[in-house]
């Protein structure tokens, strides 16, 4: 019996599928037609194996998937480094590469942190708020929560307030974050507890399942914000993510307005 993380895998293999296009394959497709996205047989077909045993990948079955097939899917279906090492991890095998890191800002993030003029906070691997800068705990309090998590604040209720065109700016791209996080970690006993925080949110589950391609992952927005105290309309900001040379274990998150002329009091 597949279990949920599998049956999630599968719909986010099943979405790389849908999107590759045949043409931009090297070599020829078996059976490709006029058709724009690959089909169960032709990567079956591309990877030697029976169309029934690629089926069962994407059904969340766990038939002991040998790490060359796993590595030739990620190689036909041309999945970023983070796409690989989630179907990786998710069938049971080491990355192409990793590390383990800590995870604690150190001394000079903090300095960063705290001496820059936007809304600005530190988050580990499970989005855990580690370190928030005093703008930021002014316009997004609660950041500075003791037990501030941004992916359960950001799909919750109250959330939506401050979170403009919830729905269709902030939603779609953050559980693309989480679920794709979730399958990369699948030891992180924190991050699978955050991931069952967000989907028991009422409305979050039939999202989740509608999702699976994870495309909108890449989007930089603008998203629209609303900050009383900066104006009495939403304003569009970019979230960017910093981090420490060739470590991944923290999230450094900045938001700046669009607009140069505004600014956080």
């Amino acid at each position: 019996m597949p279990d949920a993380r599998r049956e999630d895998l599968g719909r986010m293999l099943r979405s790389w599928r849908m999107a590759r296009d045949p043409g931009s394959l090297p070599g020829p497709v078996p059976f490709r037609g006029h058709r724009s996205y690959l089909t169960q047989l032709d990567m079956a077909l591309l990877l030697g194996v029976s169309e029934r045993w690629y089926r069962a990948l994407e059904r969340g079955e766990d038939r002991g998937y040998a790490r060359e097939m796993i590595t030739g899917i990620a190689r036909i279906l041309d999945l970023t480094p983070r796409q690989a090492a989630t179907l990786h991890r998710g069938t049971g095998h080491e990355p192409p590469s990793g590390r383990t890191e800590a995870a604690r800002p150190d001394a000079a993030m903090l300095d960063l942190l705290h001496g820059l003029r936007r809304v600005s906070w530190i988050c580990d691997q499970a989005w855990d708020v580690l370190a928030v800068n005093a703008v930021a705990a002014r316009h997004c309090p609660w950041l500075a929560r003791a037990d501030a998590n941004v992916m359960t604040w950001a799909f919750s209720p109250e959330a939506r307030y401050q979170l403009r065109d919830w729905d269709t700016r902030w939603a779609v791209p953050l559980l693309a974050r989480l679920r794709l996080a979730w399958q990369r970690r699948p030891d992180d006993e924190r991050l699978d507890e955050v991931v069952r925080t967000v989907r028991r949110t009422p409305g979050v589950a039939e999202l989740w399942d509608r999702t699976a391609d994870d495309r909108e992952a890449a989007d930089d927005g603008p998203h629209p914000m609303y900050f009383p105290l900066v104006a009495p309309d939403p304003v569009d900001v970019r979230v960017t993510t910093y981090g420490r040379y060739d470590d991944a274990a923290l999230r450094w998150l900045v938001l700046t307005p669009v607009d140069p002329a505004v600014t956080f009091p």
